[in-house]
């Protein structure tokens, strides 16, 4: 698998949950318009802080942070990282810190660039830390600190997106580690294991030894843990760790198990979000073989279980009939690879300008770059309904190239970024005047 080329492949029917729309509709002008974003190649996420500069950032898969203002992307990258680039590897994620405007504090998902010391044979996924300090346009790199060292086997099902919840504590996502199937059932395990090819065991043995795969985790930032616990499985042992374990984390109290851990069952969670007016997590799961699933854990539930990989979407793993799975927390949405539909790309929940809009799930999917809205649907048998975008029935419209990532901005505008170097918002000029004003519909 490689994000320059398939996230996954594999070909079978499609399905489409049946059901009317809710409230939400698209408007007949709804666009993408260019950025035309120059001099920034493969673009994989766009985020802003909350710091009244009206500055909007891009990350690249390569390893470079540009901050894009006035429609100009500005000539002096933010920041640069260097960054291993094998397979599905790079700079992945990026979030800010609530606080930005005031404390500067902002963190990144990527890949360790090659000649660091890892914990297994490939490079090691890295949660790290910077801070602006003088210049808000330029980072030192000297502000580096790195929160979790988690080690891989393979260079692919990365995850590597991290957003702040609500909460004011900070999400990453990672993938069950690459091999296909989760051979060794990382995605399950909450404790440290090799890859002995025994998913029921999940314990210690020869060295390297994993965690944290195919998971969900959630960490505090704004503090520090002295002679870290064998439990924080993100740090080494005995050393200080440059965050803390929330109190609520579901398995602080438990023996032999990764006190970072919330949610667990997911394969590659390489796309998720926050719904900015509930706080309700979104994550877009790559599939394997048939099913891509989109999960909506709603704010409150608690930690759960996304079910890979006794599950691939609604259905048993391998092979099972639609909607045969009754295990963990079932996909609101999934559908099968058909017309060169391999790899979801996820995707936010719209609270932007365009009134109509709001409350519209959008992703997409990465092979055959068909753009999806999804609505809540009374009618459906899981509440929610998928639609494609088309300009006429049977007339999808595309992206311009693989949609990568999404993005959003303190106004609720949502971006999309493809792999040809492009980054595009979606927009109406029939609401282009509308003020945006809580995000609510």
């Amino acid at each position: 698998m490689n994000l320059r080329h398939v996230l996954h492949s594999c070909a079978l029917p499609v399905l489409l949950t049946a059901g009317t729309c809710a409230a939400q509709t698209t408007p007949a002008d709804l666009t993408l318009t260019n950025l035309n974003i120059s001099g920034v190649s493969e673009p994989i996420a766009v985020a802003q802080p909350n710091d009244a500069s009206g500055r909007l950032f891009i990350v690249s898969l390569n390893g470079g942070i540009f901050i894009y203002r006035n429609g100009v992307v500005e000539a002096t990258p933010f920041l640069t990282i260097p960054v291993g680039l094998s397979n599905e590897q790079g700079l992945l994620g990026l979030a800010f810190h609530p606080n930005f405007a005031i404390n500067g504090r902002f963190f990144v998902q990527h890949t360790r660039a090659a000649g660091g010391s890892n914990i297994g044979p490939v490079a090691d996924q890295l949660t790290v830390e910077y801070r602006v300090t003088g210049n808000p346009d330029v980072v030192d790199p000297s502000t580096r600190t790195v929160l979790l060292t988690i080690g891989d086997m393979a260079s692919n099902h990365n995850g590597g997106d991290i957003h702040f919840g609500d909460d004011g504590y900070l999400y990453v996502s990672m993938g069950d580690g690459g091999p296909q199937g989760n051979p060794h059932g990382f995605a399950e395990c909450l404790w440290r294991k090799p890859t002995d090819g025994i998913p029921s065991n999940c314990a210690p043995g020869a060295e390297p030894n994993y965690a944290l795969l195919g998971k969900i985790l959630r960490v505090d930032v704004d503090g520090t843990t002295a002679n870290a616990s064998a439990e924080m499985c993100g740090v080494a042992t005995g050393t200080t760790a440059n965050y803390r374990i929330p109190a609520d984390n579901p398995h602080t109290g438990t023996a032999n198990t990764c006190d970072e851990i919330y949610h667990v069952g997911l394969r590659n969670p390489f796309r998720f979000s926050f719904d900015r007016a509930t706080n309700d997590m979104w994550i877009a799961d790559v599939g394997q073989n048939v099913w891509e699933e989109l999960d909506l854990i709603a704010s409150g539930t608690g930690p759960q279980n996304l079910g890979w990989s006794t599950c691939e979407g609604r259905q048993t793993y391998p092979g099972g009939a639609a909607n045969s799975c009754s295990f963990g927390l079932l996909p609101v949405i999934n559908y099968n690879h058909s017309s060169g539909r391999c790899s979801v790309t996820g995707g936010y929940r719209y609270r932007g300008p365009i009134a109509p809009f709001r409350g519209t799930y959008v992703y997409a999917d990465f092979c055959s770059r068909e753009i999806f809205f999804g609505r809540p649907d009374a009618g459906s048998a899981t509440g929610w309904t998928q639609t494609r975008w088309e300009s006429a029935p049977g007339a999808p419209i595309l992206a311009a190239s693989n949609p990568i990532g999404f993005g959003e901005d303190l106004a609720g505008n949502l971006y999309i970024a493809v792999q040809n170097g492009a980054v595009y918002q979606f927009s109406s000029a029939s609401f282009s005047e509308i003020i945006f004003a809580n995000g609510f519909e």
